[in-house]
């Protein structure tokens, strides 16, 4: 029943987004008020370029939820508007988030533990959105919606960060365990311009991202037994959580 629910409010909001993708524009456009930062040398229909970014944090709902704490990260976008369209973008973000780690002390050498090198394993997500935003484009307090479709990639990995032999030792990272799922979910926040003469903004953001059914990693999930051998116990639940996000975008 729950699941029903959710894919009908999914449904409700995906539809809602197509409406203002479709009707928004024109009608943001009709609003009156102060007129957004113009370029003199552009010519009506130019496209606009926004690029950006963002620091994130995220906290794991459901099933996710119940299994990992919040994580940090940072984020990419970039949007793609025309002059002669100033309320619709089509919007590429992508980001990075940690949501755990643990460090494991080893020796160096099996005959002494003197000399021990800390293998920390990270579990991260990378992830990947691409669809339309909705954006007010006058005064000083700007909202805005959005909706995308793309990827989530879930992976850990172990690296040995300190090795007192030697200060720059570095062997470099191995992927423990990855996943890829697809993903979907919609977003939105307030955009507040950075003065009159720059087409710059602070965004303060939030969204939803929805990917199914994954397997992943969490601290504790890799056991050694002693004997140089590792094993590993993936979790397989559906991953839902919230992105908090805060950042600059530059106009170009």
């Amino acid at each position: 029943m729950r699941s029903r629910r959710c894919r009908s409010d999914m449904r409700g909001v995906m539809a809602a987004l197509v409406t203002l993708v479709t009707l928004g524009p024109a009608a943001v456009e009709a609003q009156p008020g102060s007129m957004p930062f113009t370029d003199p040398g552009r010519r009506s229909g130019d496209a606009r370029w926004e690029l950006g970014g963002t620091l994130a944090v995220m906290s794991p709902q459901g099933q996710f939820g119940g299994l990992v704490g919040e994580g940090f990260g940072a984020g990419f976008h970039a949007a793609l508007g025309f002059d002669d369209a100033r309320a619709f973008r089509l919007r590429l973000e992508a980001g990075y988030l940690n949501y755990g780690s643990e460090t494991l002390g080893v020796p160096v050498f099996a005959a002494t533990d003197r000399i021990l090198a800390d293998i920390v394993t990270r579990n991260n997500i990378g992830y990947v959105g691409l669809g339309p935003e909705i954006r007010l484009p006058y005064g000083p307090v700007q909202p805005y919606v959005n909706g995308f479709v793309g990827l989530g990639y879930f992976f850990t990995v172990s690296s040995v960060e300190r090795w007192e032999l030697f200060e720059s030792f570095d062997s470099g990272t191995t992927v423990n365990f990855d996943d890829v799922r697809g993903a979907y979910g919609f977003g939105g926040g307030i955009a507040i311009p950075l003065g009159r003469s720059t087409p710059h903004v602070l965004r303060i953001e939030a969204a939803y991202r929805r990917h199914g059914r994954t397997e992943y990693l969490v601290p504790g999930s890799i056991v050694e037994d002693g004997l140089g051998r590792t094993s590993f116990t993936p979790i397989a639940s559906d991953v839902d959580f919230m992105l908090f996000q805060v950042g600059v975008t530059f106009g170009l």
